[in-house]
């Protein structure tokens, strides 16, 4: 009897280990974008903020759904900008001020504009007129 017992709790164990494991597996092969998630869905493995840029306008310029490439779009533009990368910073304002793939926050997009016209980006220099 104690036998029995103990082969069915070693067969219940290693089932709950499979489905871990299975589990594991299929969230490494079909990843989740979700907006909450911080890192650019990216196919470059360098920290680079150009390429997160380049991503970004390749989701803004893709084919398929329009709201989730926004999504994916604004969390590159995101790394690019968070990376110092003046057109990441004015194509993330583009995206808040229009709300795309985020929700619309003029504020948010005007300082990120800031940002990237005191780094000396043309395009944010000429949305202010100012002289920097």
């Amino acid at each position: 009897m104690h036998l029995l017992r103990f082969f069915s709790r070693k067969i219940l164990s290693f089932s709950f280990a499979g489905f871990y494991l299975a589990n594991l597996f299929i969230m490494l092969l079909f990843p989740i974008y979700v907006e909450g998630k911080v890192d650019c869905v990216t196919k470059s493995e360098t920290e680079n903020p150009i390429q997160y840029f380049q991503d970004g306008m390749h989701f803004l310029n893709s084919h398929g759904s329009k709201k989730e490439d926004q999504k994916k779009a604004f969390l590159c533009f995101r790394q690019s900008a968070l990376g110092g990368y003046s057109w990441g910073e004015v194509w993330l304002g583009i995206l808040y001020y229009n709300g795309w793939g985020v929700k619309q926050d003029r504020n948010k997009a005007l300082a990120w504009w800031r940002k990237a016209a005191e780094q000396g980006n043309p395009w944010a220099q000429d949305r202010f007129n100012e002289d920097y």
